[in-house]
Parts: structure tokens; C-alpha cells; sequence
């Protein structure tokens, strides 16, 4: 019997809508809102002006998220995984317990890794561990798609102090909320199907259920509605924000397609399933030490250039962006006035007539642009790279500490200072 992939994917389209009916999709937004908007006063904070316009980057979230859940829902449904045997009640409260002793560990590779392990060496919970890793797999393959069509979307500047040196950066940082349409299974009597329901066909799904219908019955799926949400967090150093992102979405796509691969081999080969449960923790770990290991490493990218200076950000809705100016361009003056340094492009600024040719330095071709101040106040709308002399910035930690870690240091602090 073939698959009505259409009718699937119609049926997909239908359930996705659904979920936006639900008062915890809004929900999550509304979280996803708050911390676009916690993004833009730190810019605010830092450099005293805004990012691109909040409500804009709502919009985009749940665009993107609409778009990263039904490519998910499809992955999940193409390989079966089945809501009653992923453990979904096992991995949220580990994940939410594992973020309170280390933040970036809200992830379900890690809690989801966890369970699958833990089932594989001991037999509970009663979880079907090649489907659990197939969620994990799923989750993070749709993730890698939304870093690598995000481009400069949800990148803030920052000043990064790095050693004693202040660099220029960016924090990369991305929340989409995921209307997904997952799989439950029902046993029914070999009759005529309600509508939302299929018959399975002999080759699908890809990772069987694992369990046998009752006599005279037969395992049918529907489809479901379920709110989830996937975050990004990286800085960009040494490499421009669409490159870092580029390299995060391939690694994440890599082992993602792994993890996917061990999960369906270890449904056919049971004594696959603990090197497959190792791989989800064991191998996102080491993609994010690796890859931050990298970055770090690398020659920082936005520092003063031996000429002029560098344009860190044009920001959004400014003459420069306008003009045409995008990050890393070297400003070398402004009518005739060569600038060297910040205050050198401020008196150039306030002396250029209104009518005014630019000279930049542009991968290492000299261009010109033309630009028009108005009346009034003159802003070219842009952030300089640090020049070593700034009083705000931020610093690199290897660990971002969960609420529990933070409570048991003061504890600890209080009774030493008792002592």
C-alpha cells in the first residue's frame, strides 16, 4: 500500500494551523518577544541605540518557526517517532533541571541522551530509545536549517573584552517558537479510517513502534498538535555572523544526520543502543567545545584597521545602511577629510557640506559613496569598532551557570564571611 504523502502533507499543513490556537504557542512568543527585547536594551545599554525594530523580529521568529516546524513535523512523521514511546514525559523535567545547574544544557541532547542511556543500560524508563534519539535527530536537523537561513537576523554588536584587549563582536541569538505536529498511535478494528487517520504502509514507519496491537486490531497514527522552541546562542569573533552561523548549521546538520542514522540502525541492531544514546550528549558536547574552541582561537575580525576606522554595525533604518555601508567597511574620510580614528569621523561629520562623497576601504578595494545629510542633528547611523578606551563591555565565560549553581555559590560565600 503506498503513502498518501500528499493527503500527509495536507493533513500537516492543517494540524500545524491548529496549533496557533493554542494559548501556550502565544505564550512562548511572548517570551520570545521578551527576549528580543532584553537583546535590544543591552544594545541600548552599550552603545545608546536600539537594534532592529522589535516588533520585526517577532515576526520574523514565528515566521521562521512556522517554517522550521513543519519541516520537523515532516521528518518526524517521515521516520515515525510515536509521542507515547519517546519519553517526552521522562526528557522535559530532566532538561528543565539540567538548565537550572548550567543554562546552555536546555537542550534535548543532552536530557534527551540522558534517558536514552539510562533505558539502554537498565531497561528503564520505558522509553523506545531509537525513538527518542530520532526526536533529538529531528529537532536538531530543523534547527540547523533555521541557523543557516537566519543570516544576519538576531545578530547584536558588542564590545568583547578578550584578554586585556576590547575587540568588537557579535552575539548571536535566535528563538523560534515550533508549532509541531507529532505522531500518537491507536489500536482500531480493520475498518473504514475517520479522517486524520492512515493506515500504515509494510515499509513505514521507518522506526516501528516496538509493541503488538491486540488480536484483531491494527496500529493506525493521528496527528497531533504540540508547542515547542528551539534557541541559538554563539559569538562571531573572528568570522562575520553569517560565517559563524554557516559553520554551527553544517556541524549541527552533520550530527544531526549521525545521530538520525545510529537511531534507525540501533532499531535493527539492539546492541547499537547505548553507542547511539553516547553520541546525542557526548557528541553535541564536543561540537560546541570544538567549535567554540575555534572561534576563540581565530584572529578577532573587528579591531582598528592600520587606516581609517571600521564599521562594526550600519544600523538598521540609518543613512549609512541607506548609503549602502555594511559591517567591516573602513571608513578612510569624508570630503577630503581623512579620519583615523572616532572623534576624527565626528569632526568630519559636523564640517562635511551637506553633499558629501565618502572614501572606504571594502575588501581591500577603495570605493566611493555619495550621501546627503538633512537638516538638523547629523548622525550617519552607525558603531564603531572599539578603540580600547570604552567603558562598556562584556566578557566570555565558559560556563553559563543555571540558577541552582548561582543559589549554592552565595550560600557558600555567606558562610565563609561568617567564619
Amino acid at each position: 500500500m503506498d503513502t498518501p504523502w500528499l493527503e500527509i502533507i495536507k493533513l500537516l499543513i492543517v494540524t500545524t494551523v491548529a496549533v496557533f490556537l493554542e494559548p501556550l504557542f502565544w505564550a512562548i512568543l511572548a517570551i520570545v518577544a521578551y527576549q528580543y527585547w532584553i537583546m535590544q536594551k543591552n544594545q541600548v545599554s552599550m552603545f545608546g541605540v536600539p537594534g532592529a525594530p522589535l516588533g520585526r523580529q517577532v515576526k520574523w521568529a514565528m515566521l521562521y518557526g512556522t517554517v522550521g516546524g513543519l519541516m520537523g513535523s515532516l521528518v518526524l512523521t517521515l521516520v515515525g517517532v510515536n509521542i507515547e514511546r519517546m519519553g517526552f514525559q521522562y526528557i522535559w523535567p530532566l532538561a528543565i533541571t539540567l538548565a537550572l545547574i548550567n543554562v546552555r544544557f536546555l537542550c534535548f541532547a543532552y536530557a534527551g541522551g540522558i534517558v536514552a542511556i539510562v533505558s539502554a543500560l537498565f531497561g528503564w524508563p520505558d522509553v523506545d530509545v531509537p525513538q527518542v534519539l530520532a526526536l533529538v535527530a529531528a529537532l536538531h536537523v530543523t534547527e540547523s536549517v533555521l541557523i543557516a537561513i537566519s543570516g544576519r537576523y538576531g545578530a547584536v554588536p558588542v564590545i568583547l573584552k578578550q584578554g586585556e584587549r576590547l575587540v568588537g563582536a557579535f552575539n548571536l541569538q535566535n528563538f523560534w517558537p515550533l508549532p509541531l505536529v507529532v505522531l500518537s498511535t491507536i489500536a482500531m478494528k480493520k475498518s473504514a479510517l475517520p479522517e486524520g487517520v492512515f493506515h500504515t504502509p509494510d515499509w513505514w514507519p521507518l522506526l516501528p513502534l516496538g509493541i503488538e496491537p491486540p488480536a484483531g486490531f491494527e496500529w493506525v497514527y493521528v496527528m497531533m498538535p504540540v508547542v515547542a522552541a528551539l534557541g541559538y546562542t554563539d559569538m562571531a569573533i573572528s568570522s562575520t555572523p553569517q560565517e559563524r552561523r554557516r559553520r554551527s548549521a553544517l556541524s549541527l546538520a552533520l550530527y544531526s544526520m549521525s545521530l538520525l542514522g545510529m537511531a534507525l540502525l540501533a532499531a535493527k541492531y539492539p546492541w547499537l543502543k547505548l553507542p547511539a544514546a553516547l553520541l546525542s550528549p557526548l557528541g553535541h558536547e564536543y561540537l560546541v567545545r570544538r567549535d567554540n574552541k575555534q572561534e576563540m582561537a581565530g584572529v578577532p575580525r573587528y579591531v582598528p584597521p592600520e587606516r581609517g576606522v571600521m564599521v562594526l554595525e550600519a544600523l538598521d533604518g540609518g543613512m549609512a545602511r541607506q548609503m549602502g555601508m555594511k559591517t567591516g567597511d573602513i571608513i578612510l574620510g569624508i570630503s577630503g577629510m581623512p579620519t583615523s580614528r572616532g572623534s576624527d569621523l565626528s569632526y568630519a561629520i559636523e564640517w562635511a557640506p551637506p553633499l558629501f562623497e565618502m572614501l572606504l576601504l571594502r575588501d581591500g578595494t577603495e570605493q566611493k559613496l555619495d550621501g546627503r545629510f538633512p537638516p538638523g542633528p547629523r548622525m550617519l547611523g552607525i558603531i564603531l569598532v572599539p578603540e580600547g578606551h570604552e567603558t562598556h563591555y562584556v566578557t566570555m565565560s565558559n560556563e553559563s551557570r543555571g540558577p541552582l549553581v548561582k543559589l549554592y555559590q552565595r550560600v557558600m560565600r555567606f558562610f565563609r564571611r561568617e567564619k
